[in-house]
Order: structure tokens, then sequence, then C-alpha cells
């Protein structure tokens, strides 16, 4: 019997391997973002939180519905919690994983519309005379950098509808970490574009506006929408993420759970009524829910509406949602009288729009699994790693050391080795790619994603980077001494300038992937 040579041991450990890292992939690779998406439970009246709830009730479009329900199940959505309020009732109301109706899930950007109903609310009590009004009416001790004729005809009115103009230098869609005070931060930068004229989602100068809020009320935001929203809502133990200046976020940082998310919802479906007592005014949720761009309002970066933008509401034909990243959503249909809550970990995004799109379509076939999306997206990115990985392997292995090796005919062979060892490095360090990529991620955003990524199994996490590094050594050397007669010393050398040119390449790509394809589906 023919012996199993070093090189075919190594081999078959690598494909049991690989296939063992695809399954434990896809079974968690939906869940990467589950554990910092919420801030924990809550003490929660369930009793006496103001809902009406009755999950067997017969409604109108319950079978549509139902669809959808399904379909999330059969599909294997992946959704933290969805509630249906239908005509002032829950009348479902699921949780999945270990949330419950306790958890504080991270709305997102679901922040910027409770930052605009605080904005109606400070108009409703003349705090702030009109959505006309130039910002800069609103700081008249304070002298800010870039001062311009554009600059000063920024109006409420523009922050509101993102087409202030500022100019950041970058897509200001995911608002990256930035010191000091955020409402400042958007203050002194210039306004590079006409304002009214060009639309770009943008996640920082909503704290221009908790900043007016404050300033005129002589309140924190936290005082103020506790007396002016939360408490008449039986919303309590808000948690608000705050800037180095204690100024919350308006764009993104607001932790609900799913029934005070609904709740905001409901109240816009009611016009502004909570329980008989009137907290916003229906003018003003009538204009905040209506387009607001231009025809010919240009768009810069790719985030941007399908349909229309109201005062940080996303508005569509019949309906409009408080959208956050990662797919929080609240859907308000006041024609059809029903609100529809989503906490969600689609990566995508795309998931709990198409859902929702099943409803107002009445078209089931259309939908598939959110995650599928991302993964044929990454398609065209892991060949071009291959590429890159496999081009930078022949040149290493026929002219980067010195070698020898450089007649043509040994060219196929080096190419071959190439592109196994390129596959190899791809397959096993999935998940060394995964915590460089989130290392960053954490500088960049200033919050702690990466090391979080696998909390329930990190052990193995770790324990599989050490093998998944011993193991692409190993390949490789058997590779380069038994194929190509490389010395150790030369092994050495090529390992160590080949794995930090892949993990740099790594970083840089997929990092700018990722960004863009968050960026993208931001809303």
């Amino acid at each position: 019997m023919k012996s199993i040579n070093r090189s075919q041991k190594i081999i078959a450990l690598s494909v049991v391997l690989i296939f063992s890292m695809a399954i434990y992939q896809n079974v968690y690779f939906d869940k990467l973002f589950d554990y910092y998406e919420h801030n924990g439970d809550k003490e929660y009246d369930l009793d006496g939180d103001g809902w009406s709830v009755d999950l067997d009730s017969e409604y109108h479009m319950k079978s549509e519905f139902e669809t959808m329900f399904s379909e999330m199940e059969n599909w294997d959505y992946p959704a933290s919690s969805v509630i249906l309020v239908k005509n002032g009732t829950i009348v479902h109301e699921e949780y999945y994983e270990d949330f419950t109706f306790k958890t504080q899930f991270n709305t997102y950007s679901v922040t910027k519309s409770f930052t605009s109903a605080l904005v109606g609310i400070a108009i409703d009590k003349g705090l702030i005379s009109s959505v006309d009004d130039p910002i800069w009416n609103y700081f008249p001790n304070e002298t800010f950098d870039f001062d311009s004729q554009y600059k000063q005809r920024v109006t409420i009115h523009h922050i509101l509808t993102m087409t202030s103009g500022f100019d950041y230098g970058e897509d200001p869609a995911l608002a990256p970490a930035v010191g000091g005070s955020r409402a400042d931060f958007v203050l002194n930068k210039p306004v590079k574009y006409e304002p009214g004229t060009v639309w770009v989602y943008d996640s920082h100068a909503p704290s221009i506006l908790i900043k007016i809020i404050e300033s005129q009320s002589n309140m924190s935001i936290f005082e103020f929408a506790n007396d002016n929203l939360f408490e008449p809502l039986k919303i309590s133990s808000v948690y608000w993420f705050q800037d180095d200046s204690d100024l919350a976020f308006g764009g993104f940082g607001l932790y609900l759970t799913s029934r005070e998310m609904a709740k905001l919802g409901q109240l816009y479906v009611q016009e502004g009524i909570w329980n008989g007592t009137r907290i916003i005014s229906q003018d003003w949720v009538s204009q905040s829910t209506i387009n607001h761009l231009e025809p010919d309002v240009k768009f810069i970066y790719s985030a941007r509406p399908t349909d229309g933008y109201g005062y940080l509401w996303w508005v569509f034909d019949g309906y409009y949602l408080a959208s956050g990243l990662h797919g929080q959503r609240i859907i308000v249909n006041p024609s059809q009288d029903y609100v529809l809550t989503f906490t969600s970990l689609d990566v995508t995004q795309s998931g709990a729009n198409a859902l929702h799109q099943m409803i107002v379509s009445g078209e089931a076939d259309s939908w598939r699994k959110p995650m599928n999306e991302y993964y044929f997206r990454s398609l065209p990115y892991l060949g071009l790693f291959l590429f890159l990985f496999t081009a930078v392997n022949f040149t290493l292995t026929k002219y980067g050391l010195g070698s020898i090796l450089n007649e043509k005919k040994q060219n196929k062979q080096i190419l071959l080795s190439s592109v196994y060892s390129s596959l190899f490095f791809l397959s096993f360090n999935f998940l060394i790619i995964l915590s460089i990529i989130f290392s960053v991620l954490d500088f960049y955003f200033g919050i702690p994603r990466g090391f979080m990524i696998f909390p329930f199994f990190q052990g193995l996490t770790l324990l599989s980077i050490p093998i998944f590094l011993i193991s692409t050594i190993f390949f490789d050397r058997e590779i380069l001494e038994n194929r190509h007669s490389f010395s150790l010393k030369q092994s050495i050398m090529y390992l160590v300038v080949k794995n930090l040119i892949y993990l740099v390449s790594l970083t840089i790509l997929f990092f700018n992937i990722y960004l863009v394809m968050v960026t993208e589906y931001s809303a």
C-alpha cells in the first residue's frame, strides 16, 4: 500500500478544518453583531406600560402579516424582536435568542426620528420659533470656523432634511468617533454646498438640534425628553450615548425596548396623541413625515432615499419609517393603521425593508434571506483577494528571495503552488481577518466591537488563531521545501514577508469593502 506522505496529511487536515470552519461561519456569522446590539435588560412594567395586547385577535391584513412572519421563520431572518401594532393593539410580539421585552436595544439611527419629535415639541412650546430659523440664531455668543455666506444660510430645516451642505472631508453616514462636542465638531466645519441643494446622509449634524434644544430650554436633553416625551409615553430608564461634552448624540445612540420603539410609531399614527393627551402637534407629525426634497437635489454618496425624506424620517408612498443600522425599524402606515417594529442583526440592511414590502406589494416570492445578499456581494472580492495573493505568492517565490527558480518551464508549477497557498490562507484565516477588521473598527468608531465578536465561544476563536497560523506556516513550508527546494532560512524570509503583505492588504481591502457596504445600507 502506498504510504501517505506529509503533504497529503497536511492537505487532508486542511480540508477537514476548512469544512469545519465553513460550518462554523455559516452558523455564527449572522450573530456577529448580536452582543453589542443591546444594553442588557432593565426593569420594565409589562402590565402598566400603556399597551393593550391581544395576540389572538383577528385584524385586517392578518394573512399577509402571517405570511411575512412565516418567511422570517423559514429563512431564518436575523431578528432580535418584531412587534406588530394594529389599531392601537399589539397583535404580534416575538423575541429571539435570549432577548425579551426588557432588553434595551441599540436603535442606531432610529434615534434621529426621536430627535425630530423632540424638535417638534420644542417648536410647539415656542422654544424654537421656526424650522426656517438659521441655526446660528441660537448661538449668538459663539463663533465658529470657516464662516461663509453658505454657512450663514444653514437652517434647522436643512439639518432635519440632511441638506445642510457641511463638508466633513469624508462620508459622514457612519459618524466615526470625534473628540469633544459632536455638535461643535459640525459647526466648525465648512459648508461646501449651497444649503438645500445636496442631500448627504449625516449622523453628525442632528447633534446640533440637541444642543439647540438644551440651550433654549435650559435643560439637559434627558430632562427635556423625559418631561415631554418619554414619561408621557411611559418610557423610563432610557440609555442614550453622550459625546465627550456630555451632549447626547442626536443621530444615534438611543437604547430602547421594542415596545418603547413602537410607542413612537403609534404616537405618530394617532397624530401626536397618546392616551388622550397631546404630546406633539398634529401639524408637526404631518410636516415631518412628508417629502421635503426638491426634485433637483443632488446625492453625493451611496446612501440615499429611494422615495423621499422628511424631517429625519424616511418617506415612502403610503408609509414612512424610522431606520437604524443593521435593520432597526419603526415602520408606520397611518392609512392601514399599523406600526411594525424590528430590532435586527441584518448586516446588509435589506431584510426588514423587504419583509415589509411583502405587505405593501402582496408578493412574497421576491424576498430572500438577508445574509444571502452579503454572501453574494462578497464573492467578487474573494476572487480579487485570491488573485492578489496568488500574484504575491508567485512573485515572492520566483523573484523575491534571489531564487534560481526562473526557468520558464517551472512557471506553471510555481503558479499552481501560489494558487494552493492563497486558497489555504483565505479559507483558514477567516477569524484572523475578522479580528483585524473589527479591531480597526474599534479604533475608527471608538466603541468596543472587535473583542466582542464571539463571546460564547471566545475560547474556540482564540484557539483557532494559532492553529490557523501554524497550519499556514507548515503548509507553505511543505510547498517551498519539497516542491521548490527552499532552505529553512529562505522559507522563513518568505513567510514573514508574505504574511505581512497578506495581513496589511486584507485589513485595508476588507475594511474599505465593509465600510462601503455598510454605508450603502446605513439608512
